[in-house]
């Protein structure tokens, strides 16, 4: 599993509205040149996160965007959800896995992997959900400490 650059500058993105939090909305035009992110990338980026419920835009003046729930709230996976989709651990684990003639894999039922495919899949999606958009700040603080 590989993050695309859409969840990388994605969270570049909401980490800048997780430390204005409760202040002003940020500009996508701020945003752009703090994180060095190309407008249109970062406007697609946006429409996810808008679409998600993760961030507001606020228009008229002073208008910008900002986080639509505290950052303790925004879990991760959330945001994974919002940028990459959902989440599987093998095709066959979301019903697109196609055998020979096009239907679902014969051997779903009676395959020895599954199980164990389930279970990367629940403990994956248990680590991205146990990390916030507050979490962000502590990782690059503890970095930076010394």
């Amino acid at each position: 599993m590989r993050f695309t650059a859409m969840f990388r500058y994605g969270l570049r993105a909401l980490a800048v509205m997780s430390e204005r939090y409760g202040q002003q909305p940020v500009s996508a035009k701020e945003i752009s040149e703090l994180e060095d992110i190309s407008p249109s990338f970062l406007e697609q980026l946006l429409a996810h996160l808008r679409r998600h419920e993760i961030i507001v835009g606020i228009r008229g003046p002073g208008g910008g965007f900002r986080l639509k729930r505290p950052p303790e709230e925004i879990l991760i996976g959330d945001v994974v959800e919002a940028l990459e989709g959902s989440f599987y651990a093998s095709s066959c684990l979301s019903g697109d896995c196609a055998g020979v003639s096009g239907n679902p894999c014969d051997r779903f039922g009676d395959c020895v992997v599954v199980p164990m495919l389930q279970r990367l899949e629940e403990e994956i999606s248990n680590v991205l959900s146990s990390y916030n958009l507050s979490d962000i700040k502590t990782f690059f603080d503890n970095e930076n400490a010394g």
